[in-house]
C-alpha cells in the first residue's frame, strides 16, 4: 500500500513538470487475488492535481476518499511533516506517506485543493481506509504493504492456532496479559511498557480486547523491516517454524490407529481411537484430541461415512471417548434410505455448533447450531474409510438449515488428492467439477424426503460461500468448542 501511494506521488511529480494541454490520469492498478486495488489522479492543464477516489476493485466501489496528490515525494514530505510538527514524530510511514498524498504539507502550512481542515478530513479518512484494508487483507493472508512487511500465507492458519491457545476464554479475544504471555511462547518476551503500548496500537477501538485480525495485522507489521518489533523479529521465521513444530509437532498422524469392539451390522459396533503416546498406547477421543489444525496449516478431517456407501456413522458424542458408531432410531440402525453417498461425509474435530448460539443465515428467522462437530464434505476422487483422518484443505460452506437449526456443510478436499494442487478455493471447484456444488445441495436438500420429512433449506441464497467465510465459521465452532470442554465436558 505504501509503495503504491509512492509511485503515484512519483508519476504525478514527473506529470507536473510536462506542459500539459489536455488533464492527463495517473493510474496504478494492483492485482490481490480476486480484487483490482486502483490508486489514480488527474492532472489537469496547468499542473493543479483533481482529487479522485482510489478504489478496490472486484466490481465493488469501496472508496478510500479523496487523494490529493501535490508532486512531493512521500519521503520528502514526511521528512517536512516530521520537521515541522513535533507532535507527527511518531505517526507511522503509512501515515506520513498519506499527509504528503493527500497535500498537507505541515511544515509550511499548505494545503492542495482543500481546506486545511478538509484535506485533514480527508487524509485521516484515507488512513483509516488503509489500515482497515491491510487489516481486512492480512486476516486472509494478503499483504498490502510491501515483501519486507510479510508473514508467509502459509503460517496464517498457524498463527490462528497459536492465538487460540492465549484464547484462554474461548471468546477470539484476547487481553493485554494474553498478548504478553503469547509472545513469551513465541519466544520474543516483551515488557511491560512494551506490552502496553503494543496493546494500545492493536487496540484501535479501545475495548481492552482483541481479536484475531487486529493481532495479526499488527504482528505483521510490528515484524517489518522498520517496525517496533524489527529487532526481536530478525530470526522470526526461523523461531517461528520451530515453535510449531514443538506445539503441533506434538500430534502425528502416524501414531493414530484405530481398531473396531463388537460386530459390524449391530448395535455395539464401536471405532475406537488410539495414539501411540511415547510407545504407550492410549485411548482417545476423535472429536476432543485430535487438534484441529495440522502442523502443516491445513485442518484434519475425520471420516465418517464413505462415499459410495450409506450407513449413517457418526462420532458418539455421548459416549466416553466418543468412538464412532452406526446411528440409530427406535432401536434401529440407520441408513440413507435416499441412497449412497456421491462424497467423503464426517466431521472436523475440536469443534460444535452450540445449541444456545443463534446464527443469521441472511433469513427472517436466527438458527441455532445443531449440537454436533461441524459437518466435512470431502470432494476428493477417492474413497476414506470410516474413522480415517485426513489432511484437507478448506474450500467453501453451504448453510444448511435442518429443523430451524443450522447445520453447516464444509467443502473440502484432501491434501494428497491428485486435484489437490488445482483447486484451493470454491471458485477452482466450480471451475474443475462446475456439477459438484449443485449436486452436493441437492442431495442435502431431498435426502430426508425418502423418510417422510420436508425438504432441507439453505441460508444466503443457497450459495455456497468462500473459503474466508468457510474459515471463519469453523474458527466460531471452534471457540464454541473451547468454551463447551473449558469446564471438562466432554459429552453432549
Amino acid at each position: 500500500m505504501d509503495e503504491a501511494l509512492g509511485l503515484i506521488a512519483d508519476a504525478v511529480k514527473s506529470a507536473r513538470a510536462l506542459k500539459l494541454d489536455s488533464t492527463l490520469s495517473v493510474t496504478l492498478q494492483r492485482a490481490v487475488g480476486d480484487n483490482q486495488l486502483t490508486f489514480a489522479v488527474q492532472v489537469p492543464p496547468g499542473g493543479a492535481t483533481e482529487p479522485v477516489a482510489p478504489t478496490l476493485g472486484r466490481r465493488s466501489s469501496v472508496q478510500f476518499g479523496q487523494a490529493h496528490v501535490v508532486g512531493v515525494e512521500p519521503s520528502e514530505a514526511r521528512a517536512r511533516a516530521m520537521a515541522g510538527s513535533p507532535g507527527l514524530g511518531g505517526r507511522s510511514n503509512t501515515e506520513l506517506d498519506a499527509l504528503a498524498i493527500g497535500g498537507q504539507m505541515v511544515g509550511d502550512r499548505r494545503v492542495s485543493g482543500l481546506s486545511e481542515s478538509g484535506a485533514a478530513d480527508e487524509v485521516n479518512r484515507l488512513i483509516a481506509e488503509i489500515e482497515r484494508l491491510k487489516r481486512k487483507a492480512l486476516s486472509r493472508g494478503v499483504n498490502l504493504t510491501s515483501h519486507h512487511e510479510d508473514v508467509p500465507a502459509e503460517d496464517v492458519t498457524r498463527l490462528r492456532a497459536v492465538f487460540a491457545l492465549a484464547d484462554t476464554t474461548g471468546a477470539g479475544y484476547i487481553n493485554v496479559n494474553e498478548l504478553q504471555a503469547l509472545h513469551q511462547h513465541l519466544g520474543e518476551p516483551l515488557t511491560d511498557d512494551e506490552a502496553q503500548d503494543a496493546f494500545r496500537r492493536i487496540d484501535v477501538n479501545q475495548s481492552g480486547d482483541i481479536s484475531f485480525d487486529d493481532f495479526l495485522a499488527w504482528f505483521t507489521l510490528a515484524h517489518s523491516r522498520s517496525g517496533i518489533l524489527s529487532k526481536k523479529g530478525q530470526a522470526y521465521n526461523r523461531r517461528f517454524k520451530k515453535l510449531m513444530a514443538r506445539i503441533e509437532g506434538a500430534f502425528d498422524l502416524k501414531n493414530l490407529s484405530v481398531s473396531s469392539t463388537g460386530q459390524e451390522g449391530t448395535l455395539e459396533y464401536r471405532v475406537n481411537f488410539h495414539y501411540n503416546d511415547n510407545g504407550v498406547l492410549k485411548r482417545i477421543s476423535p472429536w476432543h484430541d485430535i487438534p484441529l489444525y495440522a502442523q502443516d496449516g491445513n485442518l484434519h478431517f475425520i471420516c465418517e461415512v464413505p462415499k459410495w456407501s450409506r450407513k449413517k456413522f457418526e462420532i458418539a458424542t455421548g459416549e466416553e471417548f466418543n468412538p464412532i458408531k452406526q446411528d440409530t432410531k427406535n432401536g434401529k440402525l440407520r441408513e440413507y434410505n435416499h441412497g449412497d453417498m456421491l462424497f467423503n461425509y464426517g466431521a472436523f474435530p475440536q469443534t460444535w455448533e452450540d445449541p444456545k448460539h443463534k446464527t443469521d443465515v441472511g433469513e427472517k428467522e436466527l438458527h441455532k447450531g445443531d449440537n454436533d462437530p461441524i459437518d466435512g464434505v470431502e470432494v476428493g476422487t477417492l474413497q476414506l474409510r470410516s474413522g480415517s483422518v485426513t489432511k484437507v484443505k478448506v474450500l467453501g460452506v453451504l448453510a444448511m438449515i435442518d429443523d430451524h437449526e443450522t447445520d453447516w456443510k464444509v467443502f473440502c478436499i484432501s491434501v494428497e488428492d491428485p486435484y489437490a494442487p488445482r483447486i484451493n478455493s470454491i471458485d477452482d471447484l466450480d471451475r474443475i467439477f462446475p456439477n459438484m456444488v449443485p449436486t452436493v445441495r441437492e442431495w442435502f436438500r431431498i435426502y430426508k424426503t425418502a423418510d417422510g420429512k420436508p425438504e432441507n433449506k439453505f441460508g444466503f441464497g443457497e450459495r455456497a460461500l468462500d473459503r474466508e467465510f468457510a474459515l471463519n465459521t469453523i474458527d466460531q465452532t471452534h471457540q464454541f468448542w473451547k468454551s463447551l470442554t473449558l469446564s471438562g465436558q466432554k459429552t453432549v
